[in-house]
């Protein structure tokens, strides 16, 4: 074991174990040596995720290095791991550049370690807001649900379904208030899927991707479709609302759904969206990000009729007629009167 270095700590000098410290005895790949490490955002069994800059870069930007770095000895194990880290470059490189999704700026290998370089997006993770008990009021899940349906309607229509959609996997940007989705290491490929012959692939080594509470039952069973990340989603308003995990909200022993409509300050409409994309069964769920969009509008346009309504003509509630010709008539008059 080598002596303790100081920062400046640079990928071609040591491990980036900032604990151990190893010196590297062995030659180096170019792009190992642009990165100078910051700080450790975070650890988990599969690796680490640092704050680097760039020093090759004029201004040294901030950047996300994610380290490949198992703490399981299983062959298997370790086998699907660098498959999912290398299947997370593909998809950011697939994906391209989106205002919500981090742009991959580098990848590479270091020995036998592998390393993933992406945008640093200044903000918080939602889980934060949780954790702190800080809810979201209905007013900006309205405006994280319409964001976050757009982005999901980008990512299938690639055919890819995320698989680990939650509060965790979720940054508010704090420069301006984008909500931008992370961790595409467990994406399910449609396309691969079809062309795989039935071969078996490592969505079906892993059998359990997804996180508990937020996987719908059919992911869990291995058979994620579009309309497991619309559950995943709305398992997310409701955490944001009600200001806890799933496994904290009180749960119908009839119908296995979450109770917590009563317990949170949101109008009915709403309520009954969140409360569709988070039904257990794919019958009764939305299908699709675009479906969800349209009853996010046709609640606007409603909501637009009573408001026209009641100042125009006072019409008590009992009294309104909310019927598709109604709406349309209503919405016409109030854009031109």
């Amino acid at each position: 074991m080598g002596k303790k270095l100081s920062y400046p700590i640079f990928f071609d000098t040591i491990c980036l174990e900032l604990s151990l410290c190893r010196v590297f005895r062995r030659p180096v790949a170019p792009s190992a040596k642009r990165y100078v490490i910051q700080a450790i955002l975070s650890r988990s069994s599969f690796g680490i995720t640092y704050l680097a800059r760039n020093i090759y870069l004029p201004g040294q930007p901030l950047c996300v290095v994610k380290k490949l770095a198992p703490k399981f000895n299983d062959p298997q194990l370790v086998t699907i791991a660098r498959a999912q880290f290398e299947l997370e470059a593909l998809t950011l490189s697939r994906l391209g550049t989106h205002a919500q999704i981090p742009t991959l700026l580098d990848y590479f290998e270091l020995g036998s370690d592998r390393y993933l370089v992406e945008e640093y997006i200044p903000g918080f993770v939602l889980a934060q807001t949780i954790q702190q008990q800080q809810p979201f009021t209905a007013t900006q899940v309205e405006n994280f649900l319409v964001q976050m349906l757009r982005l999901l309607e980008y990512i299938h229509s690639h055919h890819l379904i995320h698989r680990d959609l939650k509060p965790q996997n979720i940054i508010l940007c704090q420069t301006d208030r984008r909500f931008v989705l992370l961790d595409f290491g467990s994406v399910k490929d449609l396309d691969a899927a079809k062309s795989s012959s039935g071969d078996r692939t490592i969505s079906d080594a892993s059998r359990s991707i997804g996180t508990s509470g937020f996987a719908p039952p059919e992911q869990l069973a291995n058979r994620a479709v579009y309309a497991s990340d619309i559950y995943a989603l709305g398992m997310t308003c409701i955490c944001l609302l009600a200001g806890k995990e799933p496994s904290q909200l009180p749960v119908d022993l009839k119908t296995c759904e979450l109770i917590w409509a009563d317990n949170v300050d949101i109008c009915t409409d709403l309520s009954q969206i969140i409360s569709k994309m988070t039904q257990i069964s794919l019958a009764d769920r939305y299908h699709s990000a675009t479906q969800v969009l349209a009853a996010l509008e046709n609640r606007t346009i409603r909501a637009k009729l009573r408001t026209y309504l009641d100042r125009k003509y006072a019409v008590s509630t009992t009294d309104r007629i909310e019927s598709p010709a109604v709406v349309h008539w209503a919405l016409g008059i109030a854009t031109t009167d």
